[in-house]
């Protein structure tokens, strides 16, 4: 029988990705018992394209660090918002198209991230 080895790549990337989800744990559970809850009800995470965080590793690790948790029967919303640009020639906000630093109504490259670069948790509903 032969054996197979897990893709390398995907394997950095839950990695990374279940380091994420532990953080968001601590937050929830904490953000719970500074509230008196037991229970935690919908967790809602918003996640930046340009976060460098793979939604669906996220996902994954989610469901693993949820076990055994004040928040194991959670609904765990998970949404991408995309990347916004600040133009330094135009002074227009444009959305980032193609991870390309340049701004969509001038074209001037004089561009920085004014949000969609982060992952954060955005809200918790407790019990």
């Amino acid at each position: 029988m032969r054996e197979y080895l897990p893709d390398r790549q995907f394997m950095e990337f839950t990695m990374h990705e279940l380091g994420l989800a532990m953080n968001v744990r601590e937050i929830v559970e904490g953000a719970a018992r500074e509230n008196g809850a037991a229970t935690i009800k919908e967790v809602n995470i918003v996640v930046g394209e340009f976060s460098s965080v793979a939604i669906d590793a996220l996902e994954f690790a989610m469901d693993v660090v949820k076990r055994d948790s004040m928040f194991q029967d959670a609904k765990i919303n998970i949404k991408s918002t995309k990347t916004i640009l600040l133009c330094s020639e135009c002074g227009k906000e444009t959305i980032m198209e193609d991870f390309v630093f340049k701004c969509g109504s001038c074209g001037g490259s004089s561009v920085k991230i004014i949000s969609g670069d982060r992952m954060y948790v955005d809200s918790i509903d407790i019990g």
